[in-house]
């Protein structure tokens, strides 16, 4: 199946404002899995299947500070937001491996963690490719019991965490594909596939970390010899809730992007970025603009992103030396 221009700008144009208006629903106070804005930049962060794709070699650092300057009435300030660290490595012809570390934490003792590998398997097929995933790791979630409030007394968790940190560890699953050509690219992904519960070996406790269920979608779409627009979508579904998001990003020359994007019953957001010491070094910048439930938050949000894009190793081939009765040539 193949679009042209205008087609692709229709279909992402219908994708883009459909997701804007599916559902008018506030994002779930409690997150699943962490959000950032540049995710379209940083793909292993939705989908496993993009470990190694197209022989993509990288190492990626993203940093979220969520609502800036946040204060809480009793807890005071403190760090609220999310630091990813990713890699993507081709092994070989049609496999990729991903790892990933990410530390989400929030000034009222609550933290989360998770180490992640993730494997890929790439299978040409006519003018595209798909790309299959898993990812298996371990989730820590923790609790300071000498900062972390519990706001009703005879809920199990607070005996168990009253005045000591407490912790637990779980193992994690997650299930991915992408069908991509040279110029889109769509794909769906299961996380906490084993719904991981957290009890605190207490029989009375119980936090289930609940799928996540996406979609996603992408392309990019020449405008002139300089510049392209790259239009994109994610849709997430859980805790009963449909969580909707698109934008665009437009580059000039392949080196400098802006953009912008929403994320329905969330913030609308700004994005900036550019390439730098031949394509190696990507830099990009985003800030939220908190659109729901303003009181209760910081108006702005702020993320940072790096990614070191690792040159293929070339092997240099010795020429089989050529032998005359007068000379050889090595």
């Amino acid at each position: 199946m193949t679009f042209n221009k205008s087609q692709l700008l229709r279909l992402y144009f219908s994708l883009f404002i459909g997701c804007l208006f599916l559902l008018d629903s506030s994002l779930a106070q409690a997150q699943q899995s962490p959000q950032f804005s540049i995710f379209s930049a940083n793909s292993n962060i939705i989908n496993p299947a993009y470990s190694g794709w197209k022989s993509n070699n990288y190492v990626a650092l993203q940093i979220r500070d969520q609502w800036s300057g946040y204060t809480t009435t009793n807890d005071g300030s403190g760090t609220l937001g999310t630091t990813w660290l990713a890699g993507s490595f081709s092994i070989a012809s049609r496999a990729g491996l991903g790892v990933q570390f990410y530390a989400d934490k929030t000034p009222s003792g609550v933290s989360q963690q998770l180490i992640q590998f993730q494997g890929a398997y790439h299978l040409p097929r006519n003018s595209g490719m798909w790309s299959f995933g898993v990812s298996a790791g371990l989730q820590t979630k923790s609790f300071d019991g000498r900062a972390f409030r519990v706001r009703d007394p005879n809920d199990p968790l607070a005996t168990l965490v009253s005045g000591s940190p407490v912790s637990q560890t779980q193992p994690d699953v997650g299930l991915g594909a992408v069908y991509s050509t040279d110029s889109w690219q769509v794909g769906v992904t299961i996380d906490h596939l084993t719904s991981p519960s957290f009890d605190f070996n207490g029989a009375t406790a119980s936090m289930p970390l609940e799928r996540v269920f996406s979609a996603h979608g992408s392309a990019e779409i020449p405008l002139s010899d300089y510049f392209d627009v790259l239009p994109y979508a994610l849709v997430r579904y859980y805790s009963g809730q449909l969580v909707p998001e698109g934008g665009a990003r437009v580059y000039y020359n392949k080196l400098l992007y802006a953009g912008a994007a929403y994320r329905n019953g969330d913030a609308a957001m700004g994005l900036l970025g550019v390439s730098i010491l031949q394509n190696k070094l990507d830099i990009g910048y985003a800030i939220d603009i908190t659109t729901s439930n303003a009181l209760n938050k910081k108006p702005l949000s702020h993320e940072v992103f790096l990614r070191f894009r690792i040159p293929e190793r070339s092997i240099k081939q010795k020429p089989a030396p050529i032998r005359t009765p007068r000379f050889r040539i090595l």
